[in-house]
């Protein structure tokens, strides 16, 4: 991203305890392509350091591209809030190859979704934040409101639009600079979720990071299924052990915590899937074997054997159980939206 050695970025951290604010100093080491980067923590209030330089990837790798302003990135656990850039030289970089774009998908565009998302990722772009509202003509379909990040901003994407889909899908994509005009849409209570005939897709927080949230929808929508809802999250620990409650007896202990610290290792996309019957198991069938190794193995084509790596890194999680689907919506689209905003 740049021959610079060194990046500092202004943070913040909530704890989930006592909802107290710890303002730190994020440096973040580039150490070259193909190399992790090293990073340290300087407690600003109290002016001392708080974790000495080194690779802490144990949640997720640590990302030059993630670090633009409001992003969020797991640390040791903690999730840590970009609220500036903390020298002349850092926030230059960042201004230039972090521009943010509010684009709105509309109910056109709709079945574009998913190559409009791989088109962005290929350009270079990264998910910030998504969320479906109803679509502003009342047509049947809703629509995806996204913020992305990267270089070129509105103008770029606009391009890339223009590019992957028909001249009609197009029409219906707008964009413009990013701003905090658009935090109500993301954290308003507004919801286009049906919670019937419905199941829950989660794409992990490494496939988002891995740029397939978009071949993921576009095989729900080859399926025949419908994206009824979609909302992005950055989930802290501790919601993350309350939805993956279930598996605590089933799954050896070191893979279901591993699954914990994955799932809220960073941003997921909470989708509500619906068809007109056997939704569960159709997707659960589309979604293949939990185990990886398995899938590619016995079912080649589904989404675990195409995009997975592993047990935890397997690229989605699906409802099990059919009584369980609508649960699951309303924990995502009622239970978390009223807890976080």
């Amino acid at each position: 991203m740049s021959d610079a050695y060194k990046y500092n970025f202004n943070c913040e951290h909530v704890e989930e305890a006592s909802q107290m604010t710890k303002e730190f100093l994020l440096t973040v080491y580039s150490r070259g392509p193909g190399q992790p980067n090293e990073i340290s923590l300087l407690d600003v209030k109290q002016k001392r350091l708080f974790l000495k330089r080194g690779v802490y990837d144990q949640d997720c790798p640590i990302r030059l591209e993630d670090m633009f302003l409001g992003g969020e990135v797991t640390i040791c656990a903690r999730k840590m809030k970009i609220t500036g850039y903390a020298d002349s030289v850092t926030r230059d970089l960042f201004q230039n190859n972090c521009e943010q774009v509010y684009t709105v998908v509309g109910s056109a565009a709709y079945h574009d979704l998913g190559v409009l998302l791989t088109a962005a990722s290929d350009a270079g772009f990264a998910i910030k934040r998504v969320k479906t509202l109803p679509d502003a003509q009342g047509r049947r379909y809703p629509a995806v409101h996204i913020e992305l990040v990267g270089q070129g901003g509105a103008d770029v994407w606009l391009q890339v639009v223009a590019q992957t889909v028909g001249t009609e899908s197009a029409a219906a994509v707008s964009a413009e600079p990013a701003g905090p005009a658009q935090d109500k849409v993301f954290t308003g209570k507004d919801c286009t979720a049906k919670f019937n005939s419905c199941s829950l897709c989660i794409i992990r927080p490494h496939a988002v990071r891995e740029g397939k949230a978009g071949p993921v929808i576009s095989a729900l929508f080859d399926a025949g299924f419908e994206v009824s809802a979609m909302q992005s999250y950055v989930l802290l620990k501790n919601q993350a052990e309350t939805f993956y409650e279930v598996y605590k007896t089933v799954l050896p202990s070191a893979q279901y915590q591993s699954m914990i610290s994955e799932l809220a290792s960073g941003l997921c996309l909470a989708l509500e899937v619906r068809a007109q019957d056997e939704v569960v198991p159709r997707l659960r069938e589309l979604s293949g074997p939990f185990d990886v190794e398995i899938a590619r193995h016995l079912r080649p084509n589904t989404i675990r054997a195409c995009h997975g790596r592993d047990n935890v890194h397997n690229v989605v999680h699906c409802t099990d159980l059919p009584e369980d689907g609508i649960l699951e919506c309303q924990y995502f689209f009622s239970i978390l939206p009223t807890a976080m905003y």
